[in-house]
């Protein structure tokens, strides 16, 4: 049986674990990686970006570290178009709580780590078609990816800066 929540006023269960997923857009497409045979899990399935939440660690604080792992790109360059929290189950009987970002980004420049073995930049649209982790689509479909992201220039005053959330 599932945790409960402490107090009457939320029944949501509590999760076993938290992840951050963090969704990467230019110019109308948004950032596939390819998972490397050195992951423990999904190794040859495209996804975002993502890793688990330490406790005491704030989620947009963590998505951008792994931004920068994965990615090799700077918060700097990075733009905040949205976020989603949800509760999934995951195929090993635990519930998850998935913590989505969104963010347009200066540069298609991605550096990756031992992590993934490529990258794509695909629509959401053409994303359905390639061999994904599982719950890639809600989390493009949470974030209200089901379109193309709008394009936009990248300018100096629409900038996320990582100490401003």
């Amino acid at each position: 049986m599932r945790r409960q929540a402490r107090g009457h006023e939320s029944r949501r269960a509590l999760p076993d674990a938290e992840i951050v997923a963090g969704v990467l857009s230019r110019g109308g497409k948004i950032c596939l990686l390819k998972r490397s045979a050195s992951v423990r899990c999904d190794a040859g399935c495209w996804h975002c970006i993502t890793g688990h939440l330490p406790p005491a660690q704030r989620p947009v604080r963590q998505i951008l570290a792994e931004i920068a792992e994965e990615a090799g790109l700077p918060s700097d360059g990075l733009v905040l178009k949205s976020r989603a929290v949800f509760d999934r189950p995951g195929g090993d009987g635990r519930l998850y709580r998935i913590h989505a970002f969104h963010f347009a980004c200066c540069t298609a420049e991605v550096r990756l780590n031992w992590e993934h073995e490529s990258v794509r930049w695909v629509s959401p649209h053409e994303a359905r078609r390639l061999r994904t982790v599982y719950w890639l689509q809600e989390v493009l479909d949470r974030l209200g990816l089901k379109e193309a992201p709008a394009s936009e220039p990248c300018t100096v005053e629409s900038i996320y800066f990582a100490g401003s959330v």
